[in-house]
């Protein structure tokens, strides 16, 4: 006689990028390791981790690759809270002493997104006949790239544009693309920088006393690792 099957309950979020709605279930004792794992320091990579969960989790057909570094954000938590409880606990550093004080934080009253896609401009002129269509970075970006911005711009540049035609950069090498971005004036980066600071945000507030100094602290928690 086999053991009987247990059911998984399933869940549903939005996308925040594309607002699509797809279903999900909570990680199980196997898919719980990779967390334990990086919360013990054993596995420093939060980006892949959080990645393979959402695959082995996220049961509507999508592409974890396609999404962007901010929807994967906004679906971990979510997957987080309804896997493990949506209480957290963290140790936090006062902003004005630095000593860290233990903060319990709840992920589904807590995390927000700040800012929506459809408000960004992705287009961004660099003379008055040249420009560049952005496209938002995705996990697969961040893993694919070093520390260096330039190649973090590169990997996110879909196409350029004149007044006579759109060049996808897909068609053209790596070494094309990086010339081209190399002829670009400091005026012109700053202009994408600023494209990158624009895009939405996942934030979770957090309000705590300073145990060490009585600083009242209340400020917004930014990066998926905080959450491991």
């Amino acid at each position: 006689m086999s053991l009987p099957k247990l059911e998984t309950p399933t869940y549903k979020t939005k996308i925040p990028s594309t607002d699509k709605l797809i279903e999900f279930r909570p990680f199980l004792v196997k898919e719980e390791k990779l967390l334990l794992m990086a919360s013990e320091g054993k596995n420093k990579d939060s980006n892949e981790i959080a990645k393979r969960l959402l695959k082995s989790c996220i049961l509507t057909e999508i592409n974890i690759e396609d999404l962007t570094t901010f929807d994967v954000e906004f679906l971990f938590l979510e997957l987080r809270s309804k896997s493990v409880g949506a209480e957290v606990s963290l140790m936090i550093g006062c902003e004005k002493c630095s000593e860290k004080s233990s903060v319990e934080i709840n992920l589904e009253e807590d995390v927000y997104v700040e800012g929506k896609l459809k408000d960004i401009e992705m287009k961004i002129p660099v003379s008055n006949t040249v420009g560049i269509e952005m496209k938002c970075p995705t996990i697969d970006d961040l893993d694919g790239t070093s520390n260096e911005p330039i190649d973090m711009i590169m990997s996110c540049i879909k196409s350029v544009y004149d007044d006579k035609s759109v060049y996808n950069v897909s068609d053209y090498t790596k070494k094309e693309l990086r010339e081209f971005v190399d002829s670009l004036s400091m005026k012109d980066i700053q202009k994408i920088q600023n494209f990158f600071e624009s895009l939405p945000k996942v934030k979770c507030k957090t309000k705590f006393k300073c145990a060490s100094c009585g600083t009242d602290n209340n400020f917004d928690i930014e990066g998926l690792s905080n959450f491991f």
